[in-house]
C-alpha cells in the first residue's frame, strides 16, 4: 500500500514541476452593440469589453473583445467571442473565448490563444479557464492558465 501512495506522490509532485498557474485579472467596460429579439424566449447581443489587466508575473496593459452571446430565458445558451491583449512593452496576444449553459452575468468559461506578435509565439495554444461576473455595465474577469516553464519564461521577460 505505502508503495501505491509513494508512487501517486511523486507522480503528483514530478506533474507539477512542469506546470506554473499564471493568473489573469481583467477589469473591462460593457458596450452593446446590436440587439435582436429571436422570439419570446430567445435574444442575440453583439457587445464590446474595453478595459486593463494585471498578471502574476508582474505584467500589464489593456484589454479589447468582441463577443456575441444568444440568451434563453435570460440563461447563456452560447458565448462566443475575440480579444486582444496589449502588454506593457506593445506585444500582442489574440484570444478566443467561449462559455455556455450559464447565467448572463456570472460563469464560467475557456479561452485558447489563437494569434501573438513574434515575441509571444510560443504561448500560441495556450488554454485557460476564467470567471466573469457582470456588475451593471463592468466586468470583472480572473483567468488561471497552466503554463510550461518556456512559456512563464516568455511572459517574465516582457516585465524587465
Amino acid at each position: 500500500m505505502s508503495k501505491i501512495l509513494y508512487v501517486l506522490l511523486l507522480f503528483f509532485f514530478l506533474s507539477n514541476l512542469h506546470a506554473f498557474d499564471y493568473l489573469v485579472e481583467i477589469h473591462a467596460k460593457r458596450k452593446v452593440i446590436k440587439t435582436y429579439k429571436i422570439d419570446k424566449n430567445q435574444e442575440f447581443i453583439s457587445f464590446t469589453l474595453e478595459g486593463t489587466f494585471t498578471d502574476n508575473l508582474g505584467n500589464y496593459g489593456v484589454f479589447d473583445n468582441a463577443s456575441t452571446v444568444i440568451l434563453k430565458n435570460n440563461s447563456v445558451i452560447e458565448l462566443l467571442g475575440y480579444g486582444k491583449r496589449i502588454y506593457q512593452n506593445k506585444e500582442e496576444l489574440y484570444v478566443r473565448g467561449y462559455r455556455n449553459k450559464q447565467e448572463k452575468d456570472t460563469g464560467v468559461g475557456g479561452s485558447q490563444v489563437v494569434e501573438t506578435t513574434k515575441q509571444l509565439e510560443g504561448l500560441i495554444g495556450m488554454k485557460c479557464k476564467y470567471a466573469v461576473k457582470f456588475f451593471e455595465d463592468n466586468a470583472y474577469f480572473l483567468q488561471k492558465c497552466d503554463i510550461s516553464e518556456k512559456q512563464k519564461s516568455i511572459l517574465t521577460n516582457l516585465a524587465k
